[in-house]
């Protein structure tokens, strides 16, 4: 595995971010602080990530199973310092993941990403939500679950539209 980073430009962090979530939106990932993993293996699909120049934040947002609240904040970078893109050619998606550089003295972290393909990683986290509409139902009305599907759906796009539009 032959890694390169390539450091973001700060004027072009919010139009990086934007285009890093519509090729990357769905994919697996993993997070990472300095060496301590936050979310690991299988990880969770991507949501998004967030830059607020007036904040001062980038935010990191994975996909949860909470159908209240699917955009789990999974963590935020104040005074974020640098942006670098993490790729590697050999790769079948040679975007591999993203590191965020916080302010000194604090830890890195990266979003690092499986090579797993984010329609089936989509449907996953579909059917993983749909699920939980059926269990918070109590998980005894049976025959629904084509609406169950239909909601969870709508739930995630309207979590997710966010953060590429």
């Amino acid at each position: 595995m032959a890694t390169k980073k390539m450091r973001i430009l700060k004027n072009e962090w919010p139009s990086f971010v934007k285009d890093f979530n519509r090729q990357n939106q769905f994919r697996r990932a993993t997070l990472a602080l300095g060496e301590d993993v936050v979310v690991g293996a299988p990880g969770m699909p991507l949501v998004g990530l967030a830059y607020d120049p007036e904040e001062r934040t980038v935010d990191i947002y994975l996909g949860g199973t909470d159908a209240e609240n699917l955009a789990h904040l999974s963590h935020g970078v104040e005074v974020p310092r640098a942006l670098y893109l993490i790729t590697d050619e050999e790769a079948s998606n040679p975007v591999v993941g993203v590191q965020v550089q916080g302010p000194p003295r604090t830890s890195m972290a990266y979003v690092m990403f499986e090579d797993e393909m984010q329609e089936k990683v989509k449907y996953q986290w579909i059917a993983t939500v749909a699920y939980s509409i059926f269990q918070i139902r109590g998980g005894k009305v049976y025959g629904e679950d084509q609406k169950d599907w239909y909601e969870a759906e709508r739930l995630i796009d309207e979590t997710t539209i966010p953060f590429v539009g």
